[in-house]
């Protein structure tokens, strides 16, 4: 059958929301395609950045608890965890005894964490907050993302189409957004296609030959330039996974999650020398207001199990030391507990960062329990700050130009012979 122009137009509207390349269209002027021709900057050893976004308010006093402090079991009577259920890290806080895994890597020095991560004037709605953290600007309504203001500054001049990348649910949302920046999502290396893999050879040439005439802007004219770029984005990210080596073999045991999955993911496309520099994943649920013991307990353990695989996965692939792996919740919860056995939206809360580099210990301080701001804890870490810490000494990128200005690093993570 003779494939015509409005067919192929529908198919490519498909394939681009398949590949999660969807987004707005704007006319070029004269009708170029202005894609990069540039060398590519970030090989396939260059360092990476995974960062996982614990999506609906993780409870950060149950996560990083601090069962010395003054205020938290008169505040917590039936969720408080007592010192003999705390994995201790010193007198006043331990982890949750679900981050078993992670209590032993912070034991070996492998995981920070930044205490009281927050910012100015709290936003307590879920959206707004995510929002905020996602763009880096609080005090307006951005338009762009901090990743993705990465992505289009300090690697304006890689060409691979697996810079960044949006693994499983594709949770980056406003991360990733940035003009003339394309992030495809991936949920598994199997599913990621242009073409039925059964369809004959023959056809499947004919129809990506026809795809990729339909998105040439030489033969166009003028062009709807953002559609094209994306169509053409969409048929590289297919073809750069398909071209990825052979060089992951499983020797690590994941649990049955989908965080579990998506991280082990990464695993695969970092061993197949993608030259991704950063992963977005998401692991939701976290927003406990009612019988929160047993829930967030879950929560965490399935989170634990897969970071502890994710990294034992690293060492075996002798890439743990090209990974760094930030966690973080748009929110924290209130020192309080309601009246349902769950907590309810806070503010500050602690971030977790972790990998071979990483200098691990304690970041920060811990916001005072009793000195509130209407119930909730007064930040004591900016979380740009942190991000600046991670573009700058971590990424090697334009920290400043990213977020607009100069953060402090002081007090915050660092990391070892970088």
């Amino acid at each position: 059958m003779k494939l015509t122009r409005r067919d192929f137009l529908i198919k490519g509207t498909a394939l681009l929301a398949t590949l999660g390349l969807g987004g707005p269209m704007i006319f070029a002027e004269n009708g170029s395609l202005l894609r990069s021709q540039e060398a590519d900057h970030g090989g396939s050893d260059s360092s990476a950045l995974v960062v996982i976004q614990l999506s609906g308010g993780n409870d950060g006093l149950n996560t990083l608890i601090p069962y010395g402090m003054g205020g938290y079991f008169d505040a917590r009577p039936t969720l408080g965890l007592t010192q003999g259920e705390v994995l201790t890290i010193d007198n006043q806080v331990g982890l949750h005894p679900s981050l078993t895994r992670l209590h032993a890597l912070y034991q070996r020095g492998k995981l920070a964490i930044v205490q009281g991560v927050g910012y100015p004037k709290p936003d307590h709605s879920h959206f707004r907050s995510m929002e905020i953290w996602q763009t880096a600007e609080p005090e307006k309504m951005g338009r762009t993302g901090w990743l993705g203001r990465y992505a289009a500054t300090s690697l304006s001049r890689n060409g691979n189409p697996l810079k960044a990348l949006q693994i499983g649910s594709g949770a980056g949302g406003l991360a990733f957004q940035a003009e003339r920046v394309n992030v495809p999502v991936i949920q598994s290396l199997e599913t990621y296609s242009f073409l039925d893999p059964k369809m004959p050879k023959t056809e499947q040439n004919r129809l990506a030959k026809a795809f990729l005439d339909m998105y040439d802007p030489k033969r166009q004219g003028t062009v709807i330039r953002v559609t094209c770029e994306r169509g053409r984005d969409a048929y590289d990210s297919v073809d750069a996974v398909h071209q990825l080596g052979g060089g992951y073999q499983a020797k690590v045991e994941y649990p049955k999650s989908a965080i579990a999955r998506d991280l082990q993911l990464v695993v695969k496309m970092l061993a197949g020398k993608s030259g991704t520099r950063v992963f977005y994943l998401q692991l939701g649920g976290f927003d406990d207001h009612v019988e929160e013991k047993e829930l967030h307990a879950r929560l965490l353990k399935q989170l634990d199990e897969a970071l502890g695989a994710f990294y034992e996965d690293l060492e075996a692939q002798g890439l743990e030391n090209r990974v760094a792996t930030m966690a973080f919740s748009e929110f924290g919860r209130r020192v309080k507990e309601n009246g349902n056995g769950g907590t309810d939206h806070g503010t500050a809360a602690p971030v977790f960062v972790l990998g071979g580099k990483i200098k691990g210990g304690l970041y920060g301080v811990m916001p005072s329990l009793t000195n509130l701001d209407n119930g909730d804890l007064k930040y004591q870490v900016d979380f740009r700050s942190v991000y600046y810490t991670v573009i700058d000494q971590w990424l090697k990128g334009d920290a400043a130009g990213v977020l607009g200005k100069t953060y402090e690093r002081s007090g915050l993570c660092n990391f070892h012979g970088i």
